[in-house]
């Protein structure tokens, strides 16, 4: 056995433990400020739908890299707090449901939006700006790279 390595130590380690601490903070933050009016998973959700309009709850899960489930599970919430609206493609003969944000559901996206950059400030005083679009932009690169190495 090699005990030279330690997986503590390793990339994927300091990844997922980066990305927890990071969640989580943002989520604690996030919660403080919204008094539960709307979850961090479900502003996600909303974002989503308003950089990527008319999505179906597969192409949702797809893009925040969540399975069907949790996806749907926060859709029906929206829907209950209604933030959310469902919309029947009934062009088809496949029946698709698309989703698209109510007066509510922008309302409280434009409330939350400001918030969502806190986290960012609090990096800027520690990191300059550059070198977070660059970590963002070796991140993205590293998951692209991930994705088509699946494919």
């Amino acid at each position: 056995m090699n005990k030279n390595f330690c997986f503590n130590g390793s990339l994927t380690f300091q990844i997922e433990a980066t990305a927890r601490i990071f969640y989580s903070y943002a989520k604690e933050y996030f919660g403080s400020f919204v008094k539960n009016k709307i979850s961090l998973e479900e502003f996600y959700v909303l974002d989503t739908l308003v950089h990527y309009p008319h999505l179906n709850k597969s192409s949702i899960a797809k893009t925040l890299l969540r399975d069907l489930f949790f996806t749907d599970k926060i859709i029906t919430k929206l829907i209950k707090k209604h933030y959310l609206k469902e919309i029947k493609n009934n062009g088809t003969d496949i029946q698709v449901k698309y989703f698209e944000l109510t007066k509510a559901g922008e309302k409280i996206y434009q409330d939350c939006t400001p918030r969502n950059d806190y986290m960012l400030a609090v990096l800027v005083k520690f990191i300059s700006e550059k070198e977070l679009v660059n970590f963002t932009k070796t991140l993205l690169k590293i998951r692209n790279i991930l994705i088509s190495l699946e494919s």
